[in-house]
C-alpha cells in the first residue's frame, strides 16, 4: 500500500505527518518502525492526523516515536501539525483544538511559519535521586503527557549527556523510559537545552522538553516567564501561567517535502 508522508521541521526536530482525514489508513508501531529502518525515511516522530473523536475538538492525533513506540505529547510536532492543517486547508480558523493521548492541544497560527501550542499542566515536580553507574544524580521530573527529567548544568559540570540519557532509559525508576533534558541557565529568562528523547535519542529540538525545563527553571530556580529556550537550530518561547497551570510554546514550523512510499 502506498502512502504520502508530509515532512516538517520544528527547529530541526523532523516530523512526518500522515493525513488520516482524507485517507482511511491504519498505522501501527511496526509500520512506523519499518518506515524508519526499512524504507529509510528520516524522522524523529510520526503523527497521524485524524477526525475528532469528541464533538468539541477539531482533530485527533496519534503520535509515534521513530522506533515505533507510542508518544503522548510532542510540542514541536503540534506546531508542525498546525502548519500542515493550514497548508492543507483542513480548517478555516487560525485556532483549533486537538485531542492527544496525553491531553488537549490548543493551537494557534500566528503567521505562516509561527505557531503556538497551549496545554494544561496536571502534574507536580518530583525530585528523584538515583545512582547511575556510580554517579549520583538529582533529577527534577515532571509529566507533560510524556515523562521528563531535567538537570540544570552548573559551571564546570562534568555530566556525560549521552551516557546519562541512555542510562536513564533502562533505569528501574522509569519503566517506560524518560526524556532527559540538560539545561544551562543563560539568564533569568533564557536557557540553552539538550534533550535525549526516549525512543529516539538526542534530537535537535524537543518542544515538551523545552516546556519541562522552563517550568522547572521558573518553579525551582527563580526564572521569569516567558523563558526563551535555545536549541541548535532555533528557539522556543515558553510562557507558564502558574496561577492557571497553563503552558504555551511558540516557535517556527517549516514544511520540508512530501514523500510517497510503501507500507
Amino acid at each position: 500500500m502506498s502512502i504520502s508522508l508530509y515532512i516538517y521541521s520544528g527547529l530541526g526536530n523532523v516530523i512526518a505527518i500522515i493525513d488520516g482525514i482524507r485517507e482511511s489508513i491504519s498505522i501501527s508501531g511496526t509500520i512506523v518502525k519499518n518506515l524508519k529502518q526499512i524504507r529509510n525515511v528520516d524522522f524523529d516522530q510520526l503523527i497521524v492526523v485524524l477526525p475528532p473523536s469528541e464533538p468539541d475538538k477539531d482533530f485527533d492525533v496519534k503520535i509515534f516515536n521513530n522506533d515505533g513506540s507510542p508518544a503522548s505529547n510532542c510540542i514541536n510536532g503540534a506546531r508542525c501539525v498546525s502548519k500542515f492543517i493550514k497548508d492543507q486547508g483542513l480548517c478555516v480558523s487560525n485556532q483549533f483544538k486537538i485531542n492527544t493521548d496525553g491531553g488537549m492541544w490548543a493551537l494557534e497560527a500566528s503567521s505562516d511559519d509561527y505557531f503556538s501550542t497551549s496545554f494544561v499542566l496536571s502534574d507536580e515536580i518530583d525530585r528523584k535521586f538515583l545512582n547511575l553507574d556510580g554517579n549520583e544524580i538529582f533529577l527534577d521530573c515532571v509529566n507533560l503527557g510524556n515523562p521528563h527529567g531535567v538537570i540544570f548544568q552548573e559551571e564546570n559540570s562534568d555530566i556525560d549527556f549521552l551516557k546519562v540519557g541512555k542510562g536513564l532509559q533502562g533505569h528501574e525508576l522509569f519503566d517506560d523510559g524518560v526524556n532527559f533534558g540538560l539545561a544551562k541557565k543563560v539568564s533569568d529568562n533564557e536557557i540553552d537545552l539538550r534533550v535525549f528523547e526516549r525512543g529516539v535519542g538526542e534530537t535537535l529540538a524537543c518542544g515538551s522538553g523545552a516546556c519541562a525545563a522552563a517550568i522547572i527553571g521558573i518553579l525551582k530556580r527563580n526564572m521569569i516567564s516567558p523563558v526563551k529556550v535555545n536549541f541548535q537550530e532555533g528557539s522556543l518561547l515558553i510562557d507558564y501561567k502558574k496561577e492557571l497551570s497553563i503552558i504555551s510554546a511558540k516557535g517556527r514550523a517549516d514544511y520540508l517535502k512530501k514523500i510517497e512510499t510503501e507500507i
